[in-house]
């Protein structure tokens, strides 16, 4: 747990339930030490501080970060290694605006002034100046891929190594399972990415969330048939009108699963993302009843 691991002649990762990227970019600094890029930064300034420990023993001092996404479980150690190192940080120019102004993310989960449930460092993060990453060359044997869907404008990073680390473009079994309702921004540019990752070649896969993998086409498959099934229950669901707290109501009994304001904040929202993209395509329609907006299938 929180170990440094070597996968490559330039390329590491932190183990435990986040997975931090390490890469070697082959120069030193005054002190000697191994320069490297930081790939996302960790949850906080706890575990930042855990990775630094690992990466000073390992001879590493941080000269740059790459982050994945602007959500704060990805960005919550930027303000650490900042304040430490000095780094600059990168990201796409939407996350970099994003994660600069970050008052603006919880906003962007409740559509609104954020409840104080989701001002956590999941949802959080403290604000950091992120530049944007086209306007850099990037270093040696670096690569960025394309992974939108789960967040606006995700990238994945490639390494030298043939290393892919996916951000948050999969997650676990064990994940899914237990949540299925799993943060998605835009379902449908989500499949597209899915379906496009099984047939991106990388010698090793690295989700944030997930265990390494050689192969990633079960994990995609396995995302993918998360997404079908509850849209099947909400179209099902959505047989009769329905208002969108009983589409939540009902998709939580419905699975078993028990519901907080937390929950109704960050799920329900992910619900309304269903409902967003089935509506796009004409599959559900909407109508006013005694000033409740309800869902129903399209005829």
């Amino acid at each position: 747990m929180n170990e440094l691991i070597k996968v490559g002649e330039r390329t590491y990762y932190i183990s435990g339930p986040f997975h931090v990227g390490v890469y070697d970019l082959g120069t030193k600094s005054e002190t000697d030490l191994k320069q490297v890029c930081l790939i996302d930064s960790g949850v906080d300034s706890t575990v930042a501080r855990v990775i630094d420990k690992r990466m000073i023993e390992a001879g590493f001092c941080v000269k740059m970060i790459i982050n994945t996404h602007y959500h704060a479980d990805h960005t919550g150690g930027n303000d650490y290694f900042k304040k430490k190192y000095d780094c600059p940080i990168y990201s796409t120019k939407m996350n970099a605006a994003l994660i600069s102004n970050y008052d603006i993310c919880p906003a962007i989960v409740w559509g609104a002034k954020p409840i104080d449930e989701i001002m956590n460092n999941y949802f959080y993060a403290t604000p950091t100046e992120v530049w944007d990453i086209d306007d850099i060359t990037l270093p040696d044997g670096m690569e960025l891929v394309e992974l939108n869907g789960h967040s606006l404008s995700q990238i994945g990073v490639r390494t030298s190594d043939d290393v892919l680390f996916l951000g948050d473009a999969v997650v676990s079994k064990e994940t899914i399972d237990k949540h299925p309702l799993t943060y998605i921004y835009d379902p449908k540019v989500h499949f597209e990415t899915l379906n496009r990752l099984k047939g991106i070649k990388a010698k090793l896969y690295i989700p944030y969330h997930a265990e390494p993998v050689k192969k990633i086409k079960s994990l995609c498959d396995y995302n993918i048939k998360c997404m079908e099934d509850n849209i099947a229950l909400i179209k099902e669901i959505c047989s009769e009108p329905r208002h969108l707290d009983e589409i939540i109501s009902m998709f939580y009994n419905r699975r078993g699963l028990k519901l907080s304001l937390y929950k109704y904040a960050v799920e329900g929202g992910i619900i309304r993302t269903y409902l967003t993209y089935l509506y796009n395509k004409g599959e559900l329609t909407v109508a006013n009843e005694d000033n409740f907006i309800k869902w129903k299938n399209a005829q």
